[in-house]
């Protein structure tokens, strides 16, 4: 039996499932008859595409669970598909425990053990140790297991009257760091029912920045430059992109033509490029921001904008060929990172058609990542077979340590590294200095571990029966 399918089902005997509906929308009665086929029903409120619901294993719908999501639904200002299917995802991995173990979730016990919520704590501990699910999923679980429960005593839907709620609320105090670095603590309400998960131990070797980033260096990136010139020039672009400016792939892939016409070069050859909200650029948190893409890279943009095969892939697009269209298109036509104000547009448009069959399909630089797993990195270790696997994200890290050891070497006198640190800050848009701070960390733990795995592997070497040493003494 396979152990980790994505949807978790293997687990269980259960067949309960998460159905996904293209476009939800609630109706009010205006005409009753003895037929339904007959009834005359209007809209009500605002349509949602792609609303999850909860089918049980025998088919029918979950009544508690999808009045749940419901509920969620009424108390949501602004609507995301993607954060009501991840609800639901959690919310049928415990359907399926119910069903397996013939459990009730709206009965409670005066016993704690024998209530729904503990055994199925238990088992999500017991999947953990076994490597089935990461601790993370387990934690994730049973929190949302324990919001449902939340809703069910608010609601009044069980009789919490006579034994009490299953759990109890509990306050816990995590440190974060401000935007000038400062630390403080913040209380989160957490419950005693919740899973532990390990502290991730400190990778030295990583920097984190939107996840573990870890920078290449100048050599490995020389590789990569080289086993790009077999690549179609797009990917060549993209990859260009990221490694000369540092900008994201969702702010890449969302580029617009428009964004490049009429760009004037600054004193130093780059054209400054506004990002972020109000550009049509995505960011991350849409935070605004100003990208320098220096001229050589402008003028190879623009070469490959009026090329035929970019002409060809716009006309398949829904923009068609003109200047709103993105910079970077699939063969199909289709974006590789689909913008915000593009998913607005398709979302009012299929909300405003009568058709309930069209699907909200968006796209999240999927085929970027996979052509560098399956495409480049094999051309790359054709040229170094012992190359390390590496993250598209991986190159903002090695543009952030090119550019702090450029200003590191040319920081006029009399200027601390924190003027350059404060420069990089800049350039790649990070909120908090903490985070760039990490990249003058790196630099010093490199420094310093060369320094020492020289100093101890001199000192100790000579003591070390070396096999390779003894055959050179023998020859």
């Amino acid at each position: 039996m396979s152990t980790k399918l994505k949807n978790g089902q293997s687990r269980y005997q259960s067949k309960a499932k998460v159905v996904s509906i293209k476009k939800f929308q609630l109706l009010t009665l205006v005409n009753a008859t003895r037929c339904l086929n007959d009834a005359a029903f209007e809209k009500h409120g605002d349509a949602y595409l792609e609303f999850p619901v909860i089918v049980q294993g025998d088919g029918s719908p979950s009544d508690v669970f999808n009045l749940y999501l419901l509920k969620k639904l009424e108390q949501t200002i602004q609507y995301d598909f993607k954060t009501f299917a991840s609800i639901a995802n959690q919310l049928v991995d415990f359907q399926r425990f119910l069903e397996d173990e013939q459990l009730d979730c709206l009965k409670f016990h005066k016993l704690k053990q024998s209530n729904a919520i503990f055994k199925y704590r238990t088992r999500l501990i017991e999947q953990a140790n076994a490597g089935l699910i990461s601790a993370r999923s387990a934690s994730n679980r049973i929190n949302a297991v324990v919001n449902f429960y939340r809703f069910l005593v608010t609601e009044d839907l069980v009789d919490h009257q006579r034994y009490g709620i299953p759990f109890k609320d509990v306050y816990k105090y995590i440190a974060v760091d401000n935007e000038f670095g400062a630390r403080q603590k913040m209380a989160i309400k957490s419950h005693d029912l919740a899973i532990h998960v390990p502290a991730k131990a400190p990778n030295s070797e990583a920097i984190i920045d939107g996840g573990e980033l870890s920078p290449l260096t100048v050599e490995e990136q020389a590789v990569i430059l080289k086993a790009l010139q077999k690549s179609s020039r797009e990917y060549q672009l993209m990859f260009y992109l990221a490694l000369f400016t540092g900008a994201r792939l969702q702010t890449i892939c969302t580029l617009r033509i428009k964004n490049l016409i009429g760009c004037e070069l600054d004193s130093h050859g780059f054209i400054r490029l506004p990002v972020g909200a109000g550009t049509g650029v995505d960011t991350k948190f849409q935070k605004p921001m100003t990208l320098l893409i220096p001229n050589w890279l402008v003028q190879d943009l623009k070469i490959y904008i009026n090329s035929e095969k970019a002409r060809l892939r716009r006309q398949k697009s829904n923009y068609g060929d003109s200047d709103e269209n993105y910079v970077f298109l699939t063969k199909l036509g289709t974006p590789f990172y689909t913008s915000k104000a593009e998913q607005q547009k398709l979302t009012e448009k299929i909300k405003a058609s009568d058709s309930f069959e069209t699907r909200l399909k968006i796209y999240e630089g999927e085929a970027v990542r996979s052509y560098l797993k399956m495409v480049l990195l094999p051309e790359i270790r054709l040229i170094d077979p012992q190359f390390k696997s590496f993250k598209f994200h991986d190159l903002r890290a090695s543009f952030g340590m090119n550019l702090l050891e450029s200003q590191l070497q040319h920081l006029p006198a009399g200027h601390s590294a924190m003027t350059a640190v404060e420069y990089v800050q800049a350039r790649m848009g990070h909120r908090n200095i903490s985070t760039t701070l990490q990249y003058l960390n790196y630099k010093s733990r490199l420094q310093w571990r060369s320094k020492i795995q020289h100093e101890y592997e001199s000192s100790l070497m000579k003591y070390v029966m070396s096999s390779v040493n003894l055959a050179g003494e023998l020859s």
